[in-house]
């Protein structure tokens, strides 16, 4: 049974994974900087996402925060980061200060995003509306959806990126879909959900009724699912927070910019 204490742990060993450091490093309080480790082949505690040739992560889990930055990105990293309150680690000053660093290498700044986590005795079972019929499997389900109709759900850049559909819940009224929801194999133990309902098909609960279908099939086959959000994205938080979701970690990060 995935415990609170499975949850802590595993999303600590995977952000020390992705940062360079080790998961006590969570604990505590202050700022700790940490060199962004390369890209190892055959890792399967971090996530599978690209390492980049440049890249600056930042997350807490309520207590420390870890700035890691790859060798090149350093100097500045801890220039900036080193001597700061952790208070402020996420606000507008430092975020735009880092911003328009990374800009300069084509980077674009992520974040903060909200990351909440879903345990055995947390999950919540959250029934479909009267007249959807959801149905439970794996990614053939997905098969003759439209990643642009279900963006969330269906993430083209999650096979690329080798993180595989391990459980998809569709639901449908009169034969048409009317939502879909997700979790890929983001690593060997931590999966992300991903959730998407038709926008006049919204405020019925379909999309929490989807969320713990495939929050309790991750559970069940003993993996720590997890779910992401912008802070002010208060539709999808109230999804996660009705299945049981609990907030475990805060991140904000870089990615090559689109163009």
């Amino acid at each position: 049974m995935v415990t609170r204490a499975d949850v802590l742990d595993v999303v600590a060993s995977t952000l020390a994974a992705e940062c360079g450091c080790q998961p006590g490093d969570f604990a505590g309080d202050g700022i700790r900087l940490s060199v962004v480790p390369p890209a190892r082949g055959g890792d399967t505690v971090g996530r599978r996402f690209p390492r980049d040739s440049h890249s600056l992560t930042i997350a807490t889990m309520g207590a420390a925060a870890v700035v890691a930055a790859t060798p090149t990105w350093m100097p500045w990293a801890t220039e900036l980061f080193g001597e700061a309150d952790p208070r402020e680690i996420f606000g507008a000053r430092l975020l735009g200060a880092a911003a328009r660093r990374v800009s300069r290498h084509s980077r674009s700044l992520h974040g903060p995003l909200l990351y909440a986590c879903a345990s055995r005795t947390d999950w919540r079972a959250r029934e479909a509306p009267r007249g959807y019929r959801v149905t439970v499997g794996g990614a053939e389900l997905m098969e003759p959806l439209s990643s642009h109709e279900w963006p969330n759900a269906a993430s083209p850049r999650a096979a690329v990126q080798g993180r595989a559909v391990a459980v998809a819940a569709v639901a449908t009224e009169r034969d048409r879909v009317a939502g879909v929801a997700t979790a890929t194999s983001d690593s060997d133990d931590l999966w992300q959900i991903g959730v998407d309902v038709r926008a006049e098909q919204r405020g019925r609960g379909l999309g929490a009724a989807l969320t713990s279908r495939v929050t309790d099939a991750v559970l069940g086959a003993g993996r720590v699912p997890y779910y992401g959000t912008a802070p002010d994205n208060v539709a999808s938080r109230r999804v996660a927070h009705a299945v049981g979701f609990f907030p475990v970690w805060v991140s904000a990060f870089t990615s090559a910019t689109a163009g």
